[in-house]
Order: structure tokens, then C-alpha cells, then sequence
């Protein structure tokens, strides 16, 4: 009986460590997972295409999270569905306003600083989505959202053509 008990707290750690408060089911209004086509009224304008994978700019897009600058979002899919959004931001004092409201909003994450490359980086795993803010003073500050169900499938058979090239 002890065993059971256990069990359902390590069960329960799990799930408190695939949470972060207030996980997004969606990007200005983009769910995670949704089809690009069935996003009408909405003209995305191309950035790149690398394989399965296709990167837009939205056409009018508000270049600012929480009423902060940012120079750049960057939206991508993995065969047709909605993935990924990386953000640009520029200066240190942008960063860390961002930073700020995503702690007031998700709650602290996990936060690793390399001093010697003058990097921070602040991680959240939620239960289907990750986000990373990371800033250095060489190359500006980013933020990535990554939909984990389909960011894993699109590792795994990024690997598996990998091997398959290799073995060519």
C-alpha cells in the first residue's frame, strides 16, 4: 500500500514539473497545432522554407509583447501546422521588462547565466509548450515558443534522415 502512495507522488511531481502557471494554448490568437490554411484573414508573408518547415512574418503584426518593443516575430510551421514563434528584442532594458512579465505571468521558470559569455537564459516546460528568453550582449535578446508535440516529432525525423544520409 505504501508503494501506491509513492507512486502517486512521484506521478505528482512530474505533472507539477511539466507546468508552468498560465501556459499558453495560443499566440495572438494562433492555437498551437493549428493548420496555416485554416487561418483566413490573416496574410503571412514568407521568411524561409527549409524542408517541412516554413517561416512567416505576419503581415501588420504588433511588434511588441506586454507593451515592450520587440524588432522582430518570426512565425513557423512544420507541415502546415503551427509550431514555433521566435522573437527578436534588441536592448537589455527591453529584455528585461519582458522578462519581468513573464516571471509576473509564469512564474519564475528556471533561470541559468553564463558570466564568462554574458548570456541569461530562463526556461519554462509546460505540459505541450516550452519557452526560453535569452539574452546576451552579443547578439540580443530572444524569445522562443516551441509546441513540444510536434518540436519532438520534428526532431525525431530530422534524426531519422540524418542516420538515413549517413548510411547512404
Amino acid at each position: 500500500m505504501k508503494q501506491a502512495g509513492k507512486n502517486k507522488e512521484k506521478s505528482e511531481d512530474r505533472k507539477r514539473m511539466d507546468a508552468f502557471l498560465n501556459e499558453p494554448m495560443a499566440f495572438r490568437g494562433i492555437l498551437w497545432g493549428q493548420r496555416r490554411d485554416s487561418l483566413t484573414g490573416r496574410t503571412f508573408l514568407p521568411v524561409r522554407e527549409d524542408g517541412d518547415i516554413t517561416s512567416f512574418r505576419l503581415e501588420g503584426d504588433l511588434l511588441e509583447i506586454d507593451d515592450t518593443k520587440v524588432s522582430d516575430i518570426v512565425y513557423s510551421f512544420y507541415r502546415n501546422r503551427f509550431y514555433r514563434v521566435s522573437v527578436i528584442v534588441d536592448s537589455r532594458e527591453d529584455f528585461k521588462k519582458i522578462r519581468r512579465h513573464f516571471f509576473d505571468t509564469h512564474g519564475e521558470g528556471v533561470s541559468v547565466s553564463n558570466e564568462e559569455e554574458e548570456t541569461e537564459s530562463c526556461y519554462w516546460a509546460g505540459a505541450e509548450l516550452d519557452i526560453c528568453l535569452r539574452y546576451s550582449e552579443k547578439s540580443g535578446g530572444r524569445i522562443e515558443y516551441s509546441f513540444r508535440p510536434i518540436h519532438k516529432r520534428e526532431e525525431k525525423e530530422a534524426k531519422l534522415k540524418a542516420i538515413h544520409d549517413w548510411e547512404k
